[in-house]
């Protein structure tokens, strides 16, 4: 007989639950022992990966340390930077001192209505003049004023060298600083930390625009320039303070940079083609440039306010579509960039409408006077939104709602650049099912194909 062929062992390879092969094992050999648990490390080693409790420490540190640059920040600028405004913009409105009602005579056909008014802080502190009686702006109703009122009075000196006193306007600080603590206090409530970092950042962008804004404004800077700019600094601080340095905070600075360029842009051009007076219709327009004479850019006035307008929600919709970029993609690490860009797209499209419709009623509610004035006087409803006053808010809301829409697009893809470039040190993959999603091979079926 010849010899008969000894038939040959194929090792057998096995697959764990998890997906990942196990070393090969014959029939004569045992299964391997499964790896043993590793022990904790003994308190005060380093165990090679951050618990809980150490990543918070770490993350709650960093919001200190945020939190004091920003407050740093803040009383620098009111402390060290000096006051910025020209000379021969000071002095060119009369001087606003707080004060009290503490007599009201009796008015009188002949002469306009009185108050003696007793001054309550600076040099004047504890003296008492005559002050007529004004109504706010110059409106010509007064309020009811009573004995016991607080008060703003304007201080005039005349060409002739006198001085005279009124009271323009009642004395409304305590209020508003009452309703911004209410403020600062809900919002710390319900953000915590970040809603601590968020108030700072508000301070800070309020700052800029009274010492740095405005004083280079009446100073003659282009208002474009200065806008784009302030915007772009304001964007990197707020988002710095209250999200921290991450991709996602690029990617919203970047996409807020591109809608606020669209915007800028935009503006000019439209502007320029509008032909719109110097004075755009508005009365405080007329009024500085009364003041100020030449100094000030009055038609670049609306450029920057188109600008400003449009910047908080512009930072609105960018951080969101940031967000949500690194949330799907927390989710789903193997998602292809074409479709974390799509569901992304989905969310932005959603919040587009309200939005947009958020600035809409911002800009209708500051002309909706004007609206049913010009409604009164002209039938029809295109010869009032032709009207100059009417027609500049028509344009910044237009001209806003474009720079939002382009920039969730924008966004969009900026963050899905950045943070679909790797998925911890593993390229993000297009169109194929990750090793998670696929059914794992049993002992029998791997052992038996060829």
């Amino acid at each position: 007989m010849g010899d008969r062929p000894v038939p040959v062992k194929r090792p057998m390879v096995r697959v764990d639950p998890a997906g990942g092969r196990l070393p090969p094992m014959d029939d004569d050999r045992a299964p391997a022992d499964p790896p043993a648990a590793t022990a904790p490390a003994a308190p005060g080693q380093p165990t090679g990966r951050p618990t809980g409790a150490s990543a918070n420490r770490r993350r709650t540190d960093r919001e200190i340390v945020l939190f004091a640059l920003g407050l740093l920040a803040v009383a620098a600028i009111l402390v060290l930077l000096p006051d910025l405004t020209p000379a021969a913009a000071q002095g060119l409105v009369s001087e606003r001192i707080h004060a009290r009602i503490v007599e009201l005579p009796p008015a009188t056909d002949q002469n306009a209505p009185t108050a003696i008014v007793e001054f309550l802080e600076g040099p004047r502190r504890g003296q008492r003049e005559t002050a007529t009686l004004e109504g706010p702006s110059g409106q010509l109703q007064l309020p009811d004023y009573t004995v016991g009122d607080e008060i703003v009075a304007a201080i005039d000196r005349q060409p002739d060298g006198t001085t005279t006193f009124s009271v323009i306007d009642r004395w409304r600080l305590p209020l508003i600083g009452a309703l911004a603590l209410l403020f600062a206090i809900v919002t710390v409530a319900v953000a915590g930390w970040r809603g601590v970092r968020s108030v700072v950042a508000l301070a800070l962008s309020l700052v800029l625009a009274i010492r740095v804004l405005i004083p280079l404004l009446l100073a003659g800077w282009n208002p474009l320039v200065l806008a784009i700019g302030l915007g772009a600094t304001v964007t990197i601080v707020s988002f710095v303070l209250t999200q921290g340095l991450t991709r996602t905070t690029v990617s919203a600075i970047a996409g807020t940079m591109a809608g606020l360029a669209i915007t800028g842009i935009l503006a000019a051009v439209v502007t320029v083609l509008a032909r719109f007076t110097p004075a755009q219709g508005s009365d405080q327009i007329l009024a500085i440039g009364q003041l100020a004479g030449n100094t000030i850019d009055l038609s670049g006035l609306l450029l920057a306010g188109v600008v400003f307008g449009g910047l908080g929600v512009l930072n609105d919709v960018a951080i969101s579509q940031a967000a949500t970029v690194e949330e799907l993609q927390a989710v789903d690490p193997t998602l292809g960039r074409r479709t974390i860009y799509r569901r992304t797209m989905n969310v932005g499209v959603s919040h587009l409408a309200a939005t947009v419709n958020t600035l809409v009623f911002a800009y209708l509610g500051t002309a909706l006077p004007l609206l049913v004035l010009f409604s009164i006087q002209v039938r029809g409803l295109g010869f009032p939104l032709n009207e100059e006053i009417i027609a500049v808010e028509v344009v910044r809301t237009l001209i806003g709602s474009v720079g939002i829409v382009l920039t969730v697009p924008i966004t969009t893809a900026i963050a899905v650049w950045l943070l679909t470039r790797t998925s911890s040190g593993i390229p993000a993959r297009r169109g194929r099912r990750s090793r998670v999603d696929q059914p794992a091979r049993t002992t029998t079926e791997i052992s038996s194909s060829p």
